[in-house]
């Protein structure tokens, strides 16, 4: 089983992931948070999709900046990712300029959008306990996300789910 210690980093471990996600009660709306670390670089993505509204997608791929514990801030971004309680809650957030996609299979090509400022608050606590997976854990929980534009806030309460792994990278 996991230890307190594995929701933090694994110094020697060549990569780590975290990962939070989760949608509304309705079903309406989901959010998304990730990261990767390799060394002192890192892969950040960030996404919110709602009913009837462009997708929202933020990513820093082979990013500098990292600072101590999961804080990151490259040139034209900040986040972070604070464990406040181990399995049981933790703070994520960001301020960045996303794009908004028509078309979300753009993340996958070149995601060229409308650029828009953007900033996550998110929530994600569980009163679950973790289930191991190879190379690390899951968890289900709920989310509590506000996602602040300039025209206002779109606000996610719901499930959720999130994972850690760390190791040798996949190939």
């Amino acid at each position: 089983m996991p230890t307190n210690a594995d929701e933090l980093r694994h110094t020697g471990a060549e990569v780590e992931a975290w990962w939070w996600w989760g949608h509304s009660a309705a079903a309406d709306a989901g959010v998304f948070v990730g990261l990767e670390l390799r060394g002192q670089r890192f892969d950040y993505w960030a996404g919110l999709v709602r009913a009837g509204e462009p997708y929202l997608y933020i990513e820093e791929l082979d990013g500098t900046g990292l600072r101590a514990g999961l804080e990151i801030k490259p040139s034209e971004m900040w986040a972070d990712h604070q464990c406040d309680v181990p399995f049981r809650q933790w703070s994520v957030g960001n301020e960045a300029h996303g794009v908004l996609l028509d078309d979300p299979i753009e993340a996958v090509r070149r995601a060229f959008g409308t650029p828009v400022a953007v900033t996550f608050d998110i929530e994600w606590y569980s009163d679950v306990d973790v289930t191991p997976i190879a190379g690390g854990y899951e968890q289900v929980g709920e989310v509590d996300a506000r996602i602040e534009f300039v025209e206002g806030v779109v606000a996610i309460d719901g499930p959720a789910h999130r994972m850690h792994v760390w190791g040798t990278p996949y190939s």
